[in-house]
């Protein structure tokens, strides 16, 4: 067989959206690689667990387009594959539950922002733990819960890679915040302007300082207050430094230590009612194949199945 003939039957794997765009699964899965193996300084566990990670992926072809069936996912909280899908899963669930929520009643969103001054490495945890514990507590308090009628929060954490900042490589975790309100919100006695909303979140973190907070309603779609709410809870870039091995190193460890068996998503009110009544399954622990939106009637004697190849950098057919 010659070169040729071997390179027509080499089969990469092409797996568009419904935009027609290709899915980025070979970026990830370089990104998933280089991971693994700054991982074996780390957790030689985690990195074998990273290695494997999506090595393979069985779709169905249905009217043309792929649809993943199974797949082998290592839920390694910093694995840049997982994350993506995760980020995809929350996207999809949201987009549902505001459509099924917009046929029972009419609701406006918000997006809020809630932030901390940027911290040290060896603080990210303990900030992490404030927040979740002065989330919790502003959810509860009576200004919120009559002013709004639902919420879904995420968590992401930036690291801060710019050497001419007085801030460099220091850790900024923060809350982006989907709220579902009644269209009377913004006119009614239960308003909350931006600065109110800033002095709730001092008061449940009980900080002796002004914390940054942004709040802003979304107009027509909610499309952009759902992505930013489906964001990454922490993406590649933060903690894969070309060039810098150690800070790289430094970084994966402390990242692995602080967001170890952490719940980044969260949810409340009518949005959690909904949630449950459309029987979704959880946002993060739960199947990363998105078969919620998948066609459960193709036949299964239609699976292809795509490998990974070290060599190319690609999924081929198997």
């Amino acid at each position: 067989m010659n070169n040729s003939t071997r390179t027509q039957e080499i089969q990469v794997l092409s797996d568009l959206n419904r935009k027609g765009e290709e899915r980025p699964w070979k970026v990830h899965k370089v990104a998933n690689s280089i991971l693994s193996d700054h991982y074996l300084a780390v957790n030689k566990s985690k990195a074998a667990r990273l290695a494997d990670c999506s090595s393979w992926l069985i779709f169905t072809r249905h009217e043309g387009r792929f649809k993943l069936r199974r797949a082998n996912f290592c839920r390694v909280r910093l694995c840049p594959m997982c994350n993506w899908r995760r980020s995809l899963k929350v996207s999809g669930q949201l987009h549902k539950i505001v459509d099924a929520l917009s046929s029972t009643e009419n609701y406006a969103y918000l997006m809020l922002t809630l932030t901390v001054r940027n911290v040290g490495g060896y603080e990210l945890s303990q900030t992490i733990d404030s927040m979740m514990q002065g989330v919790r507590k502003l959810m509860q308090y009576k200004a919120v819960t009559s002013a709004v009628e639902g919420w879904f929060r995420s968590m992401e954490v930036t690291h801060n890679l710019d050497p001419l900042s007085a801030s460099f490589d220091t850790y900024h975790p923060h809350f982006h915040v989907l709220l579902a309100v009644k269209p009377s919100y913004f006119k009614g006695k239960n308003y909350l302007s931006r600065a109110a909303w800033q002095g709730l979140w001092k008061k449940a973190m009980r900080l002796d300082y002004d914390p940054d907070v942004h709040v802003k309603r979304t107009h027509g779609s909610t499309a952009a207050a759902i992505a930013e709410a489906a964001k990454y809870a922490v993406k590649s870039e933060d903690y894969i430094i070309p060039d810098d091995y150690d800070l790289t190193i430094e970084t994966i460890r402390i990242l692995d230590s602080a967001l170890h068996n952490r719940r980044f998503v969260g949810m409340g009110g009518v949005i959690r009612e909904m949630h449950k009544k459309l029987h979704l399954d959880d946002p993060e622990d739960g199947d990363l194949t998105l078969k919620e939106d998948a066609d459960q009637d193709v036949p299964e004697d239609q699976e292809i199945v795509y490998v990974w190849n070290i060599g190319y950098s690609q999924y081929l057919r198997d």
